[in-house]
């Protein structure tokens, strides 16, 4: 037996049957007075643009209310899920984010409060094409039965408050599980960042000892020790000290840098190239060919992952 409310390309042309309205009304529940006069536009083939404010303020809350799970659900997990989706592009496409990042962002943004605004325009639309589920998708055993189709329309259309509040819970629970997740994450990336932020402070801070030493070498061809060409220890705001021995230039980190850094050294060794030329050699990188190295401190004392690349040690 075939369901005597089913959807049909005539009914909605010609517009909803009283039937059909008082099953709306039924479906609906509360403020079915707002609802219904728009279900029957959509029924006469009207628009399905317009707006919806509920939608558009408390989106997913307003689709749990109204029991329409997918779209509810979906839109809940949307944000963690592009989120995770962009850091991979940005990662992926980082000298690009790196040359463009206004036009980045905007795009970023368009992604994640695309549902925000679609949603909220055609919420009506698919509000009418949920309860028309309901409506349609009755077995023509319950439909023609008033008591049973009208029992089964307050059960399934309506609103779900209890319903809601255990999504909301369950979503929390997942929403603190993820934020738990990501915290583990960001929280050391972040220190080690900004250790090696204080690392490379540091070795600015040598810079113009640098320059002192090649100097030195140039006009005597030997390496200076600290007195030669500085008549203090310099220091900073993540060094203690910064000498020289035997040319190399020795920077001890400390005052306001990270303990796992703090009283640890770093050595930048000078070499002369066969032109003549000075180079240095940062940290625990290799010494390259055709260098005749100085005689002073090689390395460094700080872990691998703190150091610049052009500090760390061949791979």
């Amino acid at each position: 037996m075939q369901n005597p409310y089913a959807y049909s390309a005539t009914s909605e042309a010609a517009g909803p049957v009283p039937e059909t309205a008082a099953l709306y009304e039924t479906a609906i529940g509360r403020n079915s007075g707002y609802y219904l006069p728009r279900f029957e536009e959509f029924d006469r083939g009207g628009s399905k643009l317009g707006w919806h404010w509920p939608a558009f303020f408390v989106t997913s809350f307003w689709f749990l209310y109204r029991k329409m799970w997918v779209p509810g659900i979906l839109n809940l997990v949307y944000p963690w899920v592009m989120t995770v989706v962009l850091t991979i592009v940005v990662a992926v496409f980082s000298q690009a984010f790196k040359a463009h990042p206004v036009l980045f962002g905007v795009l970023a943004w368009l992604v994640l409060a695309a549902p925000s605004i679609l949603l909220p325009m055609f919420a009506n639309a698919i509000y009418w094409r949920h309860i028309r589920g309901l409506i349609e998708g009755m077995p023509a055993s319950v439909a023609a039965v008033p008591e049973k189709r009208n029992a089964r329309l307050e059960r399934d259309g309506g609103t779900g408050v209890g319903a809601l509040v255990a999504v909301i819970a369950v979503a929390s629970f997942f929403f603190v599980g993820f934020v738990g997740i990501l915290a583990a994450i960001a929280i050391p990336a972040y220190q080690d960042y900004t250790i090696r932020a204080q690392v490379s402070i540091g070795l600015q801070d040598a810079t113009h000892i640098k320059a002192g030493v090649a100097d030195y070498w140039a006009e005597n061809e030997a390496w200076p020790e600290h007195a030669d060409i500085l008549d203090r220890t310099p220091s900073g705001k993540y060094v203690t000290s910064v000498e020289v021995h035997g040319g190399s230039i020795v920077i001890t980190y400390g005052g306001e840098a990270n303990s796992n850094i703090s009283g640890k050294r770093l050595a930048l060794m000078p070499g002369v190239t066969e032109q003549g030329d000075v180079v240095w050699i940062c940290g625990n990188a290799g010494l390259p060919e055709g260098v005749q190295p100085a005689g002073g401190p090689q390395g460094a004392e700080l872990d691998n992952k703190y150091l610049p690349a052009v500090c760390r040690a061949p791979s």
